[in-house]
């Protein structure tokens, strides 16, 4: 059996992936209590310092809040625009009993099955884990039909624990 996929991420795909990856760090933990710890002083201090220092405080929480995700979207933007990166072009797949093969142009790269890490759906996202952090992203309305086939291919390729697709 073989599953071959032509996939074209975009921002919104990549920025979906960046996001998920940030929030479950500490970054992203940090993200959202250090603007609620801000939020929570400005206002047990409001009328004991001066409104000046209040509005700071709240500047400070809604800068917090911002930074993460608003730093992502122009980071993603800019790699799917850069025409010298592989994540702005077609990335061809092929997915084979013995081997999965990713090609970008002229070049490819291939890794056996056991090299899986996980195999997961996040949202509208199919995602090819090779180690805890790094993953193929496939966006599920591309890959479309052929999906029941890739999962096939995947629950007998890869251990259970591996495999979280609906």
């Amino acid at each position: 059996m073989k599953v071959t996929l032509d996939i074209k991420i975009d921002a919104k795909d990549l920025y979906k992936f960046n996001m998920m990856q940030a929030y479950r760090g500490m970054q992203g933990i940090l993200s959202i209590v250090l603007p609620i710890l801000v939020f929570a002083y400005a206002v047990t201090s409001y009328g004991e310092v001066s409104i000046g220092s209040t509005l700071l405080y709240v500047g400070m929480g809604i800068v917090f809040l911002v930074y993460v995700p608003g730093s992502l979207w122009m980071r993603v933007n800019k790699v799917v625009k850069d025409e010298n990166n592989a994540l702005s072009k077609m990335l061809h797949y092929e997915f084979e009993e013995d081997v999965i093969r990713v090609s970008v142009e002229e070049e490819s790269v291939e890794f056996k099955w056991e090299n899986i890490f996980q195999m997961k759906t996040s949202g509208k996202l199919l995602l090819v884990y090779t180690n805890r952090i790094n993953a193929y992203i496939l966006p599920l309305e591309q890959v479309g039909d052929k999906y029941a086939e890739l999962s096939k291919l995947a629950h007998a390729k890869l251990e259970k624990y591996r495999i979280k697709m609906k």
